[in-house]
């Protein structure tokens, strides 16, 4: 099976100049935790990820006022469309990353694959599958709230 049978299409995408409030926004708005940095040509500039706002931004003093650019990783692992998904598996694990950037023949972007997404085909062993499947779904809190456990319900 080839990268694009299984990869998104439908990528939200930022450039370089955009607020770190407006992305927290987006990953908020579509429970994503990750966007590609592009620019008007689709070439791809880099990723940010919300770990990248946080540790990069926000530990290091920056405000919801600052750019991308100054937060964003400008190099993004790419696999070409075309390719074999179980090259995208070998690169996410040399990598060790959990998604990649999908690129066309122009190199622009085209899609991403996640693992998410390689899950659902039968690459791995069933239950490796079944459990990174239940790990990718959205947020299940939002329709059943998770019970918090609290240090007393596992006694000594």
């Amino acid at each position: 099976m080839k990268v694009k049978d299984l990869m998104t299409k439908k990528v939200i995408t930022v450039s370089k100049n955009e607020k770190l409030s407006e992305v927290a926004e987006l990953f908020c708005k579509y429970d994503i935790g990750f966007v590609v940095v592009i620019n008007s040509e689709r070439d791809v500039l880099g990723v940010v990820t919300d770990r990248d706002i946080i540790v990069r931004g926000l530990a290091k003093g920056m405000s919801g006022e600052d750019l991308v650019e100054k937060v964003m990783t400008p190099v993004s692992v790419e696999i070409h469309k075309d390719e074999n998904v179980r090259r995208a598996l070998e690169m996410m694990g040399e990598y060790q990353i959990r998604r990649l950037v999908v690129i066309n023949d122009e190199k622009k972007l085209c899609g991403v694959i996640s693992l998410a997404d390689l899950a659902r085909g039968r690459y791995t062993n069933k239950l490796v599958n079944e459990i990174l499947y239940e790990i990718s779904l959205p947020n299940p809190q939002k329709e059943k709230p998770m019970k918090f456990l609290e240090v007393d319900d596992y006694p000594l």
